[in-house]
């Protein structure tokens, strides 16, 4: 039988605080700011938009996912392991794949 609640466990809040993070940490200014702008219109207030781009969120299981796409982004092992763990605690460890797709999608297609 499948599990319905595997799919799309990042949610429109996480998407947006993840690309916030992963667009500040490549420092990709235009980005950033349509992502504010997207961010605003999903309600994320001021506070929330730059703990993102931080790096982090006021939500501990967006902040593990926000950590853990930083964590693919940059390629750091130990931090992601870290963040499975996390989210297997929180009964979810199925969100770790479906973030690696996400993340590998963010991916620019060439380098600048």
């Amino acid at each position: 039988m499948e599990n319905k609640v595997s799919k799309n466990l990042i949610t429109p809040i996480m998407r947006i605080q993840i690309e916030l993070a992963i667009a500040n940490a490549r420092n990709d200014l235009n980005a950033l700011r349509s992502l504010e702008i997207e961010a605003k219109h999903l309600a994320l207030s001021g506070a929330e938009i730059d703990a993102a781009k931080r790096g982090g969120s006021f939500d501990v299981l967006a902040d593990i996912t926000v950590k853990l796409a930083l964590a693919i982004e940059a390629g750091d092992q130990e931090v992601s392991a870290v963040a499975r763990r996390q989210l297997t605690v929180f009964g979810i460890p199925e969100i770790a794949s479906e973030l690696l797709a996400f993340v590998k999608e963010l991916k620019p297609s060439s380098p600048k």
